[in-house]
């Protein structure tokens, strides 16, 4: 949920800024409630490989919803646009009403005597949560980074940014459950996160290098880039799903879903300026930086999962799922 129904209807900056706060907590919300619902419903060794199938079809709905506004753009009319918006309202109360088809759960036994909040206390999955988050911020590569990258740097066509887009959707359909292969283990999903930034690395070293090539020899780069870039962004799903749910005591998933969808929205609020300010101000040294934060983070999540393993006590469980 994205809250743009509400959006389009405030006026002032106060409204604006209460509707904001207000989705935004709902989306914060949504994200570890679904992780607990996933972690109550599902088996542990499968845990992953839903949430790639919930991830794939969220985006056939996004291809959707794209071409049903591009109608309504087309068309170009007042009743056309509230139409749109009454529909996006439609939609989410339907996506609320299919959670009551959904099994009833009843909480996990816990041991009833531990520390509140005991997520915000596992340094370890904190550490895991940052490294995580500051990976995520490649997320906003094609729709902030690349755009300016194409248009100010090289000399491809503009609208290779739609090419860009194309590549990393249909790799999301078409291979997200298969990138979950190996994953249902803690170490699985290190190795994964350690290819994620491996992946996302070399996609950025291509970026950097398409600019001021000839315009063929950039779109080559910039479409390899796009290709390497979609497998990163593929394996660190995989591994965030993984771990995050690998590392959760099973009485407490939501509450440990709920902090690590905490790192994704850090990435959010700070990936647009510091994107910006490397691309678009440092332009080639800019696209390496990433390259080097993406592979130094991707190294560095294996040491913190085996630390968190041996906190757990579960080191010798690295190979099997931490938590049924």
């Amino acid at each position: 949920m994205d809250g743009s129904v509400c959006l389009t209807l405030v006026h002032g900056f106060a409204v604006f800024l209460a509707v904001s706060v207000l989705t935004g907590a709902s989306l914060a919300g949504t994200r570890g409630a679904q992780g607990a619902l996933v972690a109550r419903l599902v088996p542990a060794d499968r845990r992953p490989r839903t949430r790639a199938v919930m991830r794939g079809t969220a985006n056939v709905g996004l291809a959707v919803g794209a071409m049903i506004a591009g109608l309504g753009l087309v068309a170009d009319s007042g009743p056309g646009y509230v139409a749109l918006i009454l529909g996006d309202a439609a939609t989410f109360a339907l996506a609320a009403l299919t959670t009551l088809r959904l099994p009833r759960t009843t909480p996990a036994d816990g041991p009833g005597a531990g520390p509140r909040l005991a997520a915000l206390r596992d340094r370890p999955f904190l550490m895991f949560t940052v490294l995580d988050g500051l990976m995520s911020m490649h997320f906003y590569l094609l729709e902030l980074a690349l755009p300016l990258w194409i248009a100010g740097a090289t000399d491809a066509s503009r609208w290779v940014v739609s090419v860009l887009f194309c590549i990393n959707t249909a790799g999301v359909l078409l291979l997200q459950v298969r990138a979950t292969k190996g994953t249902e283990t803690l170490a699985g999903g290190a190795r994964a996160a350690r290819r994620a930034g491996l992946a996302i690395g070399l996609g950025c070293v291509l970026f950097a290098v398409a600019g001021g090539r000839s315009a063929w020899l950039a779109v080559a780069l910039l479409v390899l880039g796009a290709m390497a870039h979609a497998a990163g962004e593929l394996w660190q799903s995989a591994a965030g799903w993984s771990i995050s749910f690998g590392l959760a005591p099973a009485d407490a998933h939501g509450e440990y879903q709920a902090t690590y969808s905490t790192g994704l929205s850090l990435s959010r609020v700070f990936a647009p300026a510091v994107l910006t300010v490397l691309v678009a101000g440092w332009g080639v040294p800019g696209w390496l930086a990433l390259g080097v934060v993406s592979v130094s983070v991707g190294l560095l999540i294996p040491p913190v999962v085996r630390w968190a393993a041996r906190s757990r006590g579960t080191g010798a469980d690295l190979a099997a799922p931490a938590h049924a």
